[in-house]
């Protein structure tokens, strides 16, 4: 794996930590908002960026991660969702480590890479994290600063926050 696709993958990781974090800080009354144009609740959403990378992972490695998260028909609680994002946030940074990016991997019957998955997955990552933010800021809440200028301070290679 390239140092630049770990930062990636690791921002990606710090990104849902934080946002999780962030969200289990709120009231409870928080997780129920929503706002036209995102996924669902802020719980939903965030329930949903974790089920999606522990599908990722699954497709990857052919094993679940963690309990299944069934997103329509349970309500995790935040410390798991942690918990779980943690972890498949950690396998994804092995899989690109020690994996070949460009194994074929079947997708329910569709012909990918485990590139392509690893690019899903930090994409999908990417628009849901934006939806959770836009939920909270929709009304009227604090949002959490997740960009990747603020994962380099977090983890003290960046000083420079840019814009946001």
């Amino acid at each position: 794996m390239s140092d630049a696709l770990g930062h990636v993958l690791r921002h990606n990781a710090w990104a849902n930590k934080a946002l999780v974090e962030f969200c289990a800080a709120l009231d409870p009354a928080a997780l129920a908002l929503k706002a036209a144009g995102t996924y669902g609740t802020l719980h939903g959403t965030l329930q949903h960026i974790v089920a999606g990378e522990q599908f990722y992972i699954r497709i990857l490695t052919g094993k679940l991660l963690g309990a299944h998260i069934r997103e329509m028909e349970e309500r995790r609680a935040l410390g798991d969702l942690a918990d779980l994002a943690a972890l498949t946030g950690a396998r994804a940074i092995e899989i690109a480590a020690s994996d070949d990016g460009d194994r074929p991997v079947d997708v329910y019957g569709h012909a990918s890479t485990v590139g392509v998955v690893l690019a899903q997955m930090v994409n999908h990552g990417n628009e849901h994290r934006g939806h959770a933010t836009t939920i909270l800021s929709t009304n009227g809440r604090d949002t959490p600063v997740i960009s990747g200028w603020r994962y380099g301070i977090a983890t003290g290679i960046s000083v420079h926050d840019g814009d946001n």
